[in-house]
This record gives C-alpha cells, structure tokens and sequence, in this order.
C-alpha cells in the first residue's frame, strides 16, 4: 500500500498489499464483470468540478467468488496459521493463494509465489493423473503453468468468466485501469517486475512522499502537523508483535489525544491500519503488522494495467470459464472435482480460491477437511478495499502530485485519492475505503456512493 509519510516506513515498506481488490466494478447500475458493462455519458457534476465522462465502483466484499478484498491476521492468528492453512492433505489436496504465504501475504507477488510453491508440492507427491487447480487467479495460474512446463497434465477451473481472479483489468473512459491489483510492491527481487521488463511494460513509479493533506474544512494542511499522532501510532504499532487484537491499545491512544486532534487520528489509523491491511484494529492482530518480509526497490503500477501479465501467464494453459467448484471428494485413487458443468477426476486437485470463498463453506469437502485447517481457515480474516474510479474531462487536481490525503469528518469514508495521470495519460482519479467503512458503503446504492465522492472532492480547496 502507499507511503503517505517517509518519517513513519514501518507498515509501508513491509507490506505489499494487493490494494483495492474488487470484481463487482459497476457502471451506474451494471457489473461491468458480467460482460453487460456499458460506457456512460458524461456527467455534469452539481459542484466546481468538471464533468465525469466514465466510472466504476467496486464492491469486493459482496462478490461471492471473493468475498472480500485480501487476508490479514485477525487475533489468535500469526504466520504459523497461514502454513497451516498451505499444508497438502493425503498428497492429493494442495492449498495457494495469498492467504497461504508467509513471506508477501495479501500481494499478488505472494500469491504468484504460493501457486509456484503447490507445483513443487504437486510434483514432489509423484501422483499420477490429471492436475486439477480450481481457481484462474494469479496464484492458480502460476501453479498450473508450473506443472505444465513440467510435462503434467492440468485443467484450471474458473468460476467466472475471465482469468485473472482478484486481478481485474478493465477501461474506463478508454484508459485502462486495474480494478482489483494495481501496484508492483519492491522491485528489487519481484518476479512480477521481471516479468513485466521482459513483455516491455512501462512500470510507473509512485512516490509515497509526493502528497497533498487536506484538512475536514478543504485547507490543505503541512504533514508535519500530524507527526505527533504518527509517533503515537508507530509506538503502539511497535509495542506488541503478540497475535492479540489492538483494538483495547487503539482506544488507550484515542483517550490519550486532545478533543481537536481526534479526527487527524483518525485519518492516520486508517491510513496506516486500515487502508494496509484492509481491517482495523478492532479486527486485527499485532501479529498482523509485523508478518512477511521486507520489500526493496520501491513501488510502480504498470502503464498497460496487469491485463498482459495475466494474459501472459494463462497462454497455453486449459482453463475453463464458467465452471464454479461445488464439491471436492478425495477419492479412493485420486479425487473428483464436481462444477456446475461437469466432473473432473484426477490424481491431485490445487485449491486456489479466496480465503473469503472457503470460509464461507461454497465449496464442500468429503471428507470433511481437518479440525486444523478449518481452524486456521476461520482464524484467518478477510478484510475489504474498494475503489471508486472517477475518469473526468480534465484535471482539477494538481497532475503531478500521486496522492491526496483528507482528513475526513467521517472517519474513514474516501480518505485517500491516487492521481492516475501518470499510468493513465488521463484525467482519472482513484479514490479508497477499506476495512469496516468499506463494509458500510457497500451497502449503499450507486448514485449514493458517486455522489459521496464527488461531495468530498468537491471540498478540497486547489
């Protein structure tokens, strides 16, 4: 996720978030994921701004391929729950996905990583007979391309009717914009940056540093009036690494600010908790904070969107659309996929599908999957990022500048903007809300959320 500050690297420089995750973008009134999108006419806006040409808002948590955006320690979990959750069953049942990495969880570097790890698992069992990987997201096509170069025999089984899985590429007002998975988080050492250099994509920097704080009123506001409340939420951040939830610290720290700083808090608890991990404190574990590995190199969005990426990994592969999974049985000699279209069975099934998807029971495994995996399943949390992406016909924001901050007099509701110009070439801004208001404003109508951001952009004093 984004630096809004350099003096405060702890979360930003550790995590590499697959931010703003979402496959329910939607026109004004259609999901645009169900190939029904259409492109709306242009909007006057009742405010200063100019006129609205495209959108798309997205509403990750209520996608029942997804449910939610990506996985976070909740309390009770730490690092050893997402292996847990990775261990191989009888050497048939194999687990990817973000969820199940330790060292880039909640990336789509980790999730690349975790479906590369399964094909070695896969291929170490020696079973013989069909690979089924039921899921053509990032992590199942990295595992399905892994054991076809290794001479096995796969099917990828999709749900929807596109690859990709939470890495949604889409066009608004013709630019492409990645709904789901936008950034290259640490270049240094990132097959994904590597990948991305040799199909010649442009990977556009985005600097943390370069941003604009606007305060509740529209002013915009000097960053160094907010040092003290990131020193505050550092030194919590940094107190425990125990795998018990924040939220009693969190209320310590709000009593512990004046009456006139309450709401600057609030926009640095979300920035810095919520907008990293797509939960908030209530909801999260210390554990959460401090798992994975560094990441170097700093961070970019490629120009083309991830489409040549995914694009990239499935050529060649047989991957199936439209085919949700409904059962798994664990077979005598194998296993037996059962989808809404037909029956697959093979020597080894790679599930790939959302943490969200398999604690919500969608899929139905006989046997029963084990006491600890299903524990580990349920300790998990899935958190929720959404995105409203805002294509105007020309910029009332400065251009150069990568994001725009609000301290919002309603916590947590549309707090940061992301400039696009510079991946785009177009006059597009993407805004965010995650964890619990996230939650709450997917609940809201269409014409209510766009109205919401426009109002809140409309505030800020240029």
């Amino acid at each position: 996720m984004p630096d809004t500050h350099s003096a405060y690297p702890l979360l930003r420089s550790r995590r590499e978030v697959l931010i703003g995750l979402s496959s329910l973008a939607l026109a004004t009134t259609l999901g645009c994921g169900r190939g029904d999108r259409t492109i709306a006419p242009p909007l006057t806006t009742t405010s200063k701004l100019p006129a609205l040409v495209d959108h798309r808002i997205t509403r990750w948590g209520q996608d029942p391929w997804a449910r939610g955006s990506y996985s976070y320690l909740g309390p009770g979990a730490s690092s050893a729950t997402r292996r847990m959750l990775a261990r191989p069953i009888d050497d048939r049942l194999f687990f990817a996905g973000e969820a199940t990495d330790t060292e880039h969880p909640a990336t789509v570097h980790g999730a690349l990583a975790s479906g590369q790890r399964a094909a070695v698992e896969v291929q170490e069992a020696s079973k013989p007979g069909l690979i089924v990987v039921v899921g053509a997201g990032v992590a199942g096509l990295g595992a399905a391309r892994d054991l076809t170069a290794a001479g096995r025999e796969v099917v990828v089984v999709e749900s929807r009717q596109r690859i990709g899985g939470r890495v949604w590429s889409d066009t608004v007002g013709g630019a492409p914009v990645d709904l789901g998975g936008s950034w290259l988080h640490g270049l240094r050492d990132n097959p994904l940056a590597d990948l991305a250099a040799s199909l010649d994509i442009d990977l556009v920097g985005t600097d943390y540093e370069d941003a604009v704080l606007f305060d509740a009123d529209g002013r915009p506001v000097d960053w160094s009036h907010l040092d003290h409340l990131y020193d505050l939420v550092e030194d919590m951040l940094s107190s425990s690494r125990s795998t018990r939830s924040m939220a009693t610290a969190v209320d310590e720290l709000r009593r512990q600010v004046e009456d006139e700083d309450r709401r600057r808090l609030e926009y640095v608890l979300a920035s810095e908790i919520d907008h990293w991990f797509a939960a908030g404190p209530e909801d999260l574990a210390f554990s959460g904070v401090h798992e994975g590995g560094w990441s170097r190199g700093g961070d970019a969005v490629p120009a083309t969107s991830y489409r040549p990426i995914i694009e990239h990994l499935a050529t060649g592969l047989d991957v199936r659309l439209g085919h949700p999974v409904s059962e798994v049985v664990r077979t005598e000699g194998g296993v037996r996929i059962t989808t809404e279209e037909t029956e697959f069975h093979g020597g080894a099934v790679v599930i790939t599908v959302p943490l969200g998807v398999l604690q919500a029971g969608t899929i139905r495994f006989d046997p029963a999957l084990p006491t600890v995996k299903s524990t580990a399943i349920q300790t998990l949390g899935m958190g929720t990022m959404d995105k409203v992406v805002l294509h105007f016909e020309e910029p009332f924001w400065d251009p150069d500048v990568d994001l725009i901050a609000y301290a919002s007099p309603e916590p947590g509701r549309f707090i940061e903007w992301y400039n696009a110009i510079p991946w785009t070439g177009h006059p597009i801004l993407v805004g965010f809300n995650a964890g619990r208001p996230a939650a709450e404003v997917e609940s809201w109508s269409d014409e209510r959320i766009l109205t919401a951001s426009l109002d809140v952009l409309s505030r800020l004093r240029w």
